[in-house]
């Protein structure tokens, strides 16, 4: 596996002391209490429409660029509820378009591939891969529309850090610097334009909070993984931070623990991308998990991404060969069973949801959800206390001594520093 591996990342190598540390004494940062979730924002349709109108109205990151490398490359996807066409233009750049014929809003293009033209199915009105409309069969009908004002719909979008971002609005104006903040220069430094080496999608009867929760946290791991290739972490030790209305978990492999020295392929970083995406990241490469609400409240769906640092071909294919259905397994067959056996619980009503202090990657990701539903509400919500320094940089760190708690209503700037 040594092909695998290449020089550290910065970020990396900076978290990985405090990653040492906490495998060392076996006690990672915690939250300073534990954070009750209403049962309502499981299963309430109210506050799913609320969190698409506030969480999901923010900058998503659609696909890896690797996608979509040569003019004419496209994949189809939901993008939450919205149907896109994702595709490299003969001019080099990446657009989002809405998959929906001007004419009667059938979709252009199913699945992937490399094409030139779309032609939709219904009634053969064909698009390039720019968007734009260049064919109309019996065109007399509509003889007074121009061509020009009718290509498909372009939703606002960017390329950075070997990701296509994008908006659910295709009238909304993307500020991907804002939206980063402070984990722009993070990714950077990763020099993220991996290799995809497989995908995986899943349909979970749970809400997609609740399917997200299982990989901000490493809890579980010995009761839901315990004869799998997840279990080589050490369970329920993390460290954190917080990076704007982002962060980073890092999780110590469970040798780490014994070496006097730490090394750099016996952790991973985790990093939450508000508002629904997970990527775990190593040398190896790289996890996305992006989750999305389903029709219902109480159900999601997972897309699961394999990234690789190194182009999947010769050795590096024949390793992931091996890897690729172990990790797939864990999470389709390990993952998804008790998410559902939670999404059922959930969806009688009855009970709320507790997150422990130990679960901070949770209690932070909820934190900026629920800054969006304050937000639009005219009532403030009441959080738990949270711990900071006089004088701090926001950032959320295990309580120390003198550290006094302070309560904060939530809000969006507010939480960032949750």
């Amino acid at each position: 596996m040594e092909f695998l591996f290449t020089p550290i990342p910065p970020p990396a190598a900076r978290r990985l002391p405090k990653i040492h540390a906490a495998a060392l004494s076996g006690v990672g940062d915690m939250a300073p209490s534990t954070l009750r979730i209403p049962n309502a924002n499981y299963t309430d349709p109210a506050i799913l429409a609320a969190e698409l109108r506030t969480s999901f109205n923010a900058p998503l990151l659609v696909t890896p660029s690797r996608a979509i490398t040569e003019p004419g490359d496209y994949l189809t996807l939901q993008l939450v509820d919205t149907p896109v066409l994702v595709v490299r233009g003969d001019d080099g750049r990446a657009r989002v378009l809405l998959n929906a014929c001007r004419h009667r809003g059938a979709a252009v293009a199913e699945g992937s591939g490399c094409e030139r033209r779309f032609t939709c199915p219904y009634h053969n009105w064909v698009y390039d891969t720019e968007g734009a409309l260049v064919g109309i069969p019996g065109r007399e009908g509509f003889d007074d529309i121009e061509l020009a004002d009718h290509g498909l719909l372009e939703l606002p979008s960017e390329e950075r850090h070997g990701f296509v971002w994008a908006l659910r609005d295709p009238n909304g104006a993307l500020d991907l610097d804002a939206h980063l903040g402070p984990l722009d220069a993070e990714l950077a430094e990763w020099g993220y334009n991996y290799y995809i080496a497989g995908t995986l999608d899943l349909a979970v009867k749970s809400n997609w909070k609740c399917s997200m929760e299982a990989f901000l946290e490493t809890y579980h791991f010995p009761y839901v993984h315990a004869n799998s290739i997840v279990n080589g972490s050490i369970s329920n030790v993390v460290t954190f931070d917080q990076i704007g209305r982002h962060h980073c978990l890092g999780v110590p492999a469970k040798a780490l623990a014994a070496l006097p020295e730490p090394t750099m392929e016996l952790t991973s970083n985790i990093y939450y991308i508000y508002p629904n995406t997970v990527i775990a990241k190593s040398l190896l490469g790289g996890e996305m998990l992006q989750f999305s609400p389903g029709p219902t409240p109480t159900s999601s769906t997972i897309r699961h991404t394999i990234l690789s640092r190194k182009e999947v071909t010769g050795e590096v294919a024949a390793w992931y060969e091996g890897y690729i259905p172990k990790i797939q397994g864990a999470i389709r067959d390990e993952d998804a069973p008790v998410l559902e056996r939670s999404g059922q619980g959930l969806a009688a009503g009855r009970t709320d949801v507790i997150l422990g202090r130990n679960e901070i990657g949770c209690q932070a990701a909820h934190r900026q959800i629920l800054a969006d539903l304050a937000d639009e509400a005219t009532d403030h919500v009441a959080v738990q206390p949270v711990l900071v320094r006089p004088g701090g940089d926001g950032n959320h760190r295990s309580p120390a001594p003198g550290d006094q708690p302070r309560t904060a209503s939530i809000t969006r700037e507010r939480a960032a520093s949750a």
